[in-house]
């Protein structure tokens, strides 16, 4: 079999790399190891609700996702700006324990009365409104470290976001930890609030990554919102898959041997003009030894579901990412995700995702008691009014930023061979289509392909 362009792994960035690569006019065959495309990015529907394997969180801002796909057709549903941080919570307060009849708005009304109580969550909210980055969440006001603290943070936000995102990219590369000794932050601020957010969002809670990736993560609270897609994430796959010519796909088949003009694998040898590694990491190793070996960690999605009207309601009324900065609880992040994308639970339920890093998904009946147990006071509902939905494991799912970090690591190995994955880029959703897309362009420059995407 002969081709211009083999792409190996159907995941997001190979996908978006032979959309691409097809576009420009190229003969492209996508060879996918297990029998749907979508790599990590895989959702089903269950009983009206949609399960992920993992919560991908998006953001409003991410250009490359925007340009793939339509805000209206992913159903990008927004949370409320920034994060409200998550601590205390030994138990909650009678009028809110004794709350099952109440309508949404009384059992609101009994969470703000029981946020009294010594023991019960205390939420501080990081943000500000979308289209005023100026005002960095009233960093001045916040009851969360040193007056030094809140004058340094207040000033590094502000500057994250009035200036270009590649600015906290291109940066100078310590650790988190380290800079953020040098930049003088109180313990009190670190261990409140920076140690937590990126424990939630890049499951470092060491501060060993890179704290230009700590920066980049920081801007995401002071510009745009955090979101997730009403529709699915396979509805991004979806939309990447109808752009390729039907028989593009080959499902089913591993792959054993790759290089720059051939790829062996179970349906045989096909011979190409050049050949793009669009597997996970590990996979990526297997076929090319010598590549970058990044260190990656675990997730556990747990998906939940109670009466919507049980759940009470934030004071400003809109949802709002949860992170638990409680020391000992497994819970990195929390959120009812059907409040800001309501497609994603049937009328009158609530659908709350939880992620959980580093486990090692062997006990989930435990890991689903512990969770439970800590999600009653974060959201203010009795244990026993929730229901288990799923539970997804995803043993390497995210790959960190450890310090020192590449965000833009090279696609092309030698001329005709690439690879793209986010381990070549950012984290994320918008790193994975980033990294296809520098790897379709570096192919089209070697086989001197001339294409401008609209």
């Amino acid at each position: 079999m002969r081709t211009d362009v083999c792409v190996v792994g159907g995941g997001i960035a190979g996908l978006a790399a032979a959309a691409r690569l097809v576009a420009a006019g190229l003969a492209v065959t996508v060879l996918e190891g297990t029998d749907d495309p979508g790599g990590r990015a895989r959702d089903t529907r269950v009983g009206g609700f949609v399960l992920g394997d993992g919560a991908h969180l998006l953001h409003t801002t991410w250009p490359t996702l925007r340009q793939t796909i339509s805000p209206a057709e992913l159903q990008l549903g927004g949370f409320a700006a920034g994060v409200r941080i998550c601590s205390g919570g030994g138990g909650l307060s009678a009028a809110t324990e004794d709350a099952g009849g109440l309508s949404s708005e009384e059992r609101t009304g009994a969470l703000e009365n029981s946020l009294q109580v010594h023991d019960v969550v205390r939420r501080v909210r990081f943000g500000a409104a979308p289209t005023r980055p100026q005002q960095t969440f009233s960093a001045l006001r916040m009851p969360i470290g040193t007056a030094a603290d809140k004058a340094r943070l207040s000033k590094l936000l502000y500057r994250l976001g009035t200036t270009a995102p590649e600015r906290a990219l291109n940066g100078p590369e310590h650790s988190a930890a380290d800079s953020y000794a040098v930049r003088g932050y109180s313990a009190e601020l670190v261990d409140q609030f920076l140690r937590p957010y990126l424990a939630a969002l890049a499951a470092d809670e060491d501060l060993a990554a890179s704290v230009r990736g700590a920066d980049w993560l920081l801007r995401l609270l002071v510009r745009g919102r955090f979101a997730v897609a009403g529709a699915g994430i396979n509805a991004l796959v979806r939309e990447l898959v109808r752009r390729l010519p039907n028989g593009t796909i080959e499902l089913g088949v591993r792959v054993h041997t790759v290089r720059a003009d051939r790829v062996v694998g179970g349906t045989g040898e096909i011979r190409a003009r050049a050949t793009v590694v669009a597997a996970d990491p590990y996979s990526a190793m297997e076929l090319l030894p010598g590549l970058h070996e990044p260190r990656m960690r675990s997730a556990t999605t747990l998906w939940h579901s109670v009466d919507d009207a049980q759940l009470p309601f934030e004071p400003d009324r809109a949802p709002s990412v949860l992170i638990d900065a409680e020391p000992g609880s497994p819970i990195a992040r929390t959120a009812v995700v059907s409040r800001a994308a309501p497609g994603l639970a049937p009328p009158g339920r609530a659908l709350v995702a939880t992620t959980v890093f580093g486990d090692d998904g062997k006990e989930p009946a435990a890991l689903d008691r512990a969770v439970l147990g800590r999600l009653s006071h974060l959201h203010g509902v009795p244990q026993r009014r929730w229901e288990t939905l799923d539970i997804r494991h995803v043993e390497h799912a995210l790959v960190t930023m450890q310090s020192p970090h590449n965000f833009a690591r090279p696609v092309r190995l030698i001329k005709g061979l690439y690879v793209c994955g986010d381990h070549r880029d950012l984290p994320n959703v918008e790193g994975a289509l980033q990294s296809g897309h520098r790897a379709a362009k570096a192919v089209l420059e070697d086989l001197d392909v001339r294409y401008s995407p609209g």
